[in-house]
């Protein structure tokens, strides 16, 4: 049997370059409800995996300051990605509790700036990308030494932050209704590009460099381990892409979702319905915007402006 989702988007911004990013084609339903388990079951898996973070986040946080390595905790960008992971999983599971508290409205989402909305599409897609590449390069190029530490607590930190943490992504994945947005794929590029940026300056200030393999004194060999690593950004981001089709058709066929003309992913904004926005059609976009979820309005006065 299929279930029953509303899946009501956000307004159409009137901005281009949102709209041709895909931030307002998110549909907040998406990120409270399963095609697999009922949402409350979700919210379930989410309370443990939001508390495994949150002990794993401060107790790294007081190891760093223990250790006085707090200065450049946050040049790392295994800690970055974990603090956006750590952040994603208590947003989702503030939105998830007050979905069910609700009786099942979206009222937080709705009734929130919508640039705040747009900024939880970014970070889905930025942790859904940089928890992977994270474990991959760590263990692939930083960790060929085999170092073993004899403090069991950083054992364990370093294996949350590089192990754990991609099984708390894709479990989440796993279990939500997210889509991707493939232009998204810019804005994770020019992140990547920032954390880079970010390094230098650490390096000017501390004369230290937080990853070895960006030592541009290296030459070729750094000059192809940047891109690699660039390479290695982008084929997560389409592997996600992936990941997400493949889920969603397997919600299909097993009759757990609806069979869509288009991709559940994003090139569709080209494929998205134009809105004419002369006064012949303006009552019908007008329907079609005030169309909600039970009694509730579907924009508040604050998403129109900020959309």
């Amino acid at each position: 049997m299929k279930n029953q989702f509303e899946d009501q988007r956000l307004e159409r911004s009137n901005w281009e370059f949102i709209r041709w990013f895909g931030f307002d084609q998110f549909e907040p339903e998406r990120a409270v409800t399963s095609y697999w388990v009922p949402s409350k079951v979700f919210l379930g898996i989410r309370v443990l995996t939001a508390l495994y973070s949150t002990i794993v986040m401060w107790t790294s946080l007081a190891n760093s300051a223990i250790a006085g390595e707090f200065h450049i905790y946050f040049g790392y960008f295994t800690t970055l990605t974990f603090v956006g992971l750590h952040a994603y999983l208590i947003t989702s599971l503030y939105h998830h509790v007050r979905y069910i508290w609700s009786g099942n409205k979206l009222d937080s989402f709705f009734k929130q700036p919508t640039f705040i909305n747009y900024l939880y599409v970014y970070l889905y897609h930025s942790i859904m990308v940089f928890n992977i590449v994270t474990p991959v390069v760590f263990w692939a190029v930083l960790n060929t030494a085999g170092a073993v530490s004899s403090n069991t607590v950083k054992i364990w930190i370093n294996d949350s932050v590089h192990g754990v943490s991609l099984a708390l992504m894709m479990l989440d994945v796993i279990f939500n209704r997210m889509r991707v947005y493939t232009n998204m794929i810019i804005l994770i590029i020019l992140n990547v590009i920032i954390y880079m940026c970010l390094s230098f300056l650490v390096h000017a200030v501390t004369n230290v460099w937080v990853y070895p393999f960006l030592d541009w004194s290296k030459g070729a060999q750094a000059a192809l381990m940047y891109v690699i690593v660039g390479t290695l950004f982008t084929f997560v981001f389409f592997l996600m892409i992936g990941i997400h089709d493949f889920r969603d058709w397997i919600a299909q066929k097993t009759n757990c979702a609806p069979k869509q003309d288009i991709s559940p992913r994003s090139m569709e904004y080209f494929a998205l319905p134009r809105y004419d926005t002369s006064a012949s059609s303006g009552h019908q976009y007008q329907q079609q915007q005030n169309h909600s979820y039970g009694d509730e309005p579907s924009m508040t006065s604050t998403q129109q402006i900020h959309g």
